[in-house]
């Protein structure tokens, strides 16, 4: 589902077929998550009104399609260790492997059409997920009690509401608790979530919630259908003001408190299902109202960037048509300097100035380059992607920064998981992402911090996760908090003597045009992180 996560959470992901201890973890989860939603279960048959448990089989199956083997055996002993456990296991064994494949259907057609990957959320996502969750909880619901109906666990008359009951648990647990699942995956959600749990906004609309469950339920039950609409609000007022972060947490809190309402009151087992189904309403309105939020905001973002690049294209274009002159002029004289120094004299001094002077002409053709490239990038976003060594790529960015980092007396490290990984990319272009990053961070980490004893500290991370390569850029200064994350891309000013404000709106676009994402995260101590994809242009 588009915006909410770039992959499955690494307690899931991790787990595979050559690492049976996470396969136990695995198993252990959905056992314990099945024991704790196991709440009016219909007579005689473990199928219970939430099920977020078939959460976690869709989780694991959209990260490792070929570990349904790990699936069908969680399912089977999940439905074997329940309290009202009464199944063969005989059926036990085919109803939950019937199960598991109706939960791979789901995480083969949440990949093939709703792009979990993809990093946007937009409503035709949000429809598109919608659609294939319930389509896909009735077919498991129906090959799950197909299973059982082969062997005379489910008489033909209960047939239909066996199916509809099962249907409505295990799409209401993938419409709440996978969006958390697929949102906790992602770098940039799980720092949005951290910047939204900061703001005292979000601790209201939490207690609204709470508030709003227990006026709800402290009523005559059969007055709950008709206040069940005070639910609403908080999930409303969270997806308005958070997107779709918002929705999918606040629609979990209103989740968890009605199940303990619920289960802390006798209630008739039907009623339990009708409340359900208003949960899994409920979520999807969250769900699409986060989403047109989240729409309209990527838009007015994309809509100022346009501005500024418009702006800063036109005073590039000015630049490069005054700069290429003086540098042409530049490395000519440096060329001819080298040359006449090597006529005039051989010894260790001439040659000394003569290196001197060629690495004078390199780094002004260096610079006319630069402001070609990036007065192309203004003019057309073109970029020129050629496949780029990472380790040398990145020594050369650090080289770069190292003089400078002793002058400010910041301690510059870098480390890379990946260094034999080779990334499709523009080397200048990218060159100028990491190099503002990183400039940015030393002056920030060279600024002193009230109440710190630490020195000053700058590290460049590499990390290969999955398709994709992200590179991150940490320091040691007071970092940003809640909101700042967001605007530090929108400042029209810059914080440094001499700055323009555009580095980091610049920096975005560019890694935007590569495929990937720019985004801050909260929290002590600077941090900037950057996705590029791995595989070549004509891979993706």
């Amino acid at each position: 589902m588009s915006g909410l996560s770039t992959r499955i959470p690494r307690a899931l992901a991790a787990v595979s077929t050559a690492q049976p201890a996470r396969a136990v973890v695995f198993v252990a989860l959905y056992v314990a998550v099945t024991w704790v939603s196991f709440v009016y279960p219909m007579r005689d048959l473990n199928i219970t009104p939430w099920n977020p448990q078939s959460a976690l089989a869709v989780g694991l199956l959209l990260w490792r399609p070929r570990a349904w083997w790990l699936v069908c055996l969680a399912v089977a002993s999940g439905d074997a260790l329940v309290p009202a456990a009464r199944t063969p296991w005989s059926a036990l064994f085919v109803s939950s492997l019937m199960l598991t494949a109706g939960y791979a259907a789901v995480a083969a057609a949440l990949t093939r059409w709703a792009r979990v990957a993809s990093a946007v959320v937009t409503r035709r996502e949000i429809v598109l997920f919608f659609l294939i969750v319930t389509a896909g909880a009735l077919l498991a619901s129906i090959l799950r009690v197909a299973g059982l109906a082969a062997f005379g666990e489910v008489p033909p008359e209960r047939l239909l509401t066996a199916i509809h009951r099962g249907a409505i648990g295990d799409g209401v647990g993938l419409l709440v608790t996978l969006p958390l699942l697929l949102l906790l995956g992602s770098r940039e959600r799980r720092a949005s979530t951290r910047a939204m749990f900061g703001t005292m906004e979000w601790w209201l609309i939490v207690g609204a919630g709470v508030l709003a469950t227990v006026a709800v339920f402290a009523r005559p039950a059969d007055e709950h259908f008709k206040f069940f609409y005070l639910l609403f609000l908080p999930v409303v007022w969270a997806s308005g003001r958070f997107g779709v972060g918002g929705a999918v947490w606040s629609a979990v809190i209103v989740q968890i408190t009605m199940i303990a309402a619920i289960h802390s009151a006798a209630y008739r087992s039907l009623t339990v299902f009708e409340l359900q189904l208003l949960m899994a309403v409920l979520a999807a309105t969250g769900l699409l109202l986060g989403a047109t939020v989240d729409e309209r905001e990527e838009a007015d973002r994309t809509l100022r960037a346009s501005l500024r690049l418009a702006a800063a294209g036109d005073m590039a274009a000015a630049l490069a048509h005054e700069l290429n002159q003086p540098l042409t002029a530049m490395s000519t004289y440096a060329h001819a300097s080298q040359v006449l120094v090597e006529r005039i004299a051989q010894d260790e001094k001439a040659l000394a100035l003569a290196d001197v002077t060629g690495k004078l002409a390199e780094e002004a053709s260096r610079a006319a380059e630069v402001v070609k490239r990036l007065r192309n990038f203004f003019r057309d976003r073109a970029t020129e992607l050629q496949p780029t060594a990472l380790q040398p790529f990145l020594d050369e960015a650090m080289r770069a920064q190292t003089a400078r980092a002793l002058a400010l007396n910041v301690r510059l490290t870098w480390s890379c998981t990946a260094p034999e990984a080779t990334v499709w990319l523009d080397p200048v272009q990218i060159g100028v992402v990491v190099r503002n990053l990183l400039a940015n961070a030393l002056d920030a980490a060279a600024e002193p911090v009230q109440g710190s004893a630490t020195s000053a500290w700058v590290k460049l991370e590499a990390i290969q996760e999955g398709a994709d390569l992200v590179v991150a850029v940490t320091d040691s200064a007071r970092g940003l908090h809640g909101q700042e994350a967001d605007l530090v891309f929108e400042r029209r000013r810059s914080g440094k003597p001499g700055g323009m404000g555009v580095g980091l709106a610049i920096s975005r676009s560019i890694i935007e045009a590569h495929g990937g994402r720019l985004w801050a995260e909260p929290g002590p101590g600077g941090r900037f992180l950057f996705t590029l994809p791995l595989g070549s242009p004509a891979a993706s």
